[in-house]
């Protein structure tokens, strides 16, 4: 009975394995004939009927297959799977681990050759979508793939993928991952300036200072006439309260670039907090002689001469003497009157920035009385500020 019970389980396993090897073929021919649907369809029950035999090339096709999806222009055979080229690889890792006699070495070599594109392909898709971690995943595979031993013969290193990755992983706030890649991409000579100052920002704001300071030196020694790395430079200590390193750095800036208004800009605001009120005034004037559309400096100017001018206020009513005190309030309301021009140009540059219309709205009230179309503008831009509420 025994005997005869191990017959029909042999002849159940051999029509089982006829079945599948049967499927496999067939998703394999499907394949050819690029009827993806079909070999999706085919392949799937191939590889779900192994109670008897775990069949290597069964994964191999399923690979094809799935990479086939998606590797295809066609909109409908891309809808056939969620995230193919992942189902791919790890059917390709399956029929490897399956393979006892090394037949599928070669045909998955040639297949994961083609897997470096495609993961590649997606990773930029993903990153451009703002899908960062699946960007980070994705060339993080391509590296994986280019590290198998099937590929050591011809190894390289693809330090465009290791600089990417470090990129994608700052932006996916995974601040680990980008140091390690942003200092492998520093080993390979890869980057330049940019590695320097990516890998200063993300040590930094991972709570390593020091180091972060370091590279950012390190950096401009190796590249003391790159912008980019002058420009963190010139954040790191502004920010950090320094403003005379700034601007030296600043300094270098211009000197290599004097055309850049951002430049000048910023060493005006560094001037605003050294209070050096005119030099800063001079810095935005030059820079929107240059960028004429600096919402930035058109704004600071703005807010340098207002400040400028309640200051006299400030200064005109502690006066005591009626006669002295209505000769300064007048010049204090020509410098309001004066300040109103500046704001107004802010608005042509930016609508409906609500700061300068509140700004605004304030000066023409004050001014209301000085003439009748202060009071006219009071009343369109406050009808503005209320719809805006």
């Amino acid at each position: 009975m025994r005997k005869l019970s191990f017959i029909l389980v042999m002849l159940m396993c051999v029509a089982s394995v006829s079945a599948q090897k049967s499927k496999v073929t067939g998703a394999q021919n499907y394949l050819t004939s690029g009827k993806l649907d079909k070999a999706k369809e085919a392949i799937d029950e191939g590889v779900q009927d192994e109670k008897c035999v775990a069949y290597a090339k069964a994964y191999l096709v399923k690979g094809k297959v799935y990479q086939g999806i998606f590797e295809s222009p066609l909109p409908a055979y891309k809808k056939l799977a969620e995230k193919p080229l992942d189902i791919a690889f790890d059917a390709y890792m399956k029929a490897l681990e399956l393979d006892e006699k090394g037949k599928m070495e070669k045909p998955v070599k040639a297949q994961m050759t083609n897997m470096i594109p495609d993961y590649t392909n997606e990773a930029v898709n993903l990153y451009n979508e703002g899908d960062f971690p699946g960007a980070l995943a994705a060339f993080e595979r391509v590296l994986e793939i280019e590290g198998m031993d099937m590929f050591k013969e011809n190894a390289t290193i693809d330090t465009a993928v290791i600089f990417n990755a470090g990129m994608t992983a700052q932006k996916a706030d995974q601040l680990d991952k980008a140091a390690k890649y942003y200092k492998q991409s520093i080993e390979y000579n890869y980057g330049g300036a940019k590695t320097y100052a990516n890998l200063s920002k993300v040590l930094t704001d991972s709570g390593n200072k020091e180091e972060g300071v370091k590279y950012l030196h390190k950096g401009f020694e190796l590249y003391p006439n790159d912008s980019w790395m002058l420009v963190e430079l010139i954040n790191h200590y502004m920010l950090g309260g320094e403003p005379q390193k700034a601007a030296d750095y600043l300094d270098k800036a211009i000197e290599l670039d004097p055309s850049n208004a951002s430049f000048y800009r910023a060493k005006g605001t560094l001037y605003e907090k050294t209070e050096e009120f005119a030099k800063a005034e001079e810095m935005y004037t030059k820079a929107l002689s240059m960028d004429p559309n600096d919402f930035t400096s058109q704004y600071n100017l703005g807010l340098l001469k207002l400040n400028a001018a309640i200051q006299k206020h400030k200064a005109a009513n502690e006066i005591m003497d009626a006669k002295k005190y209505n000769e300064a309030i007048k010049t204090v309301y020509a410098e309001y009157e004066a300040v109103i021009p500046y704001f107004e140009k802010v608005l042509e540059m930016q609508p409906d920035e609500k700061n300068s219309m509140i700004t605004l709205k304030e000066l023409y009230f004050k001014l209301r009385n000085e003439n009748e179309v202060y009071l006219e503008k009071y009343n369109k831009i406050k009808d503005k500020l209320d719809g805006m509420e």
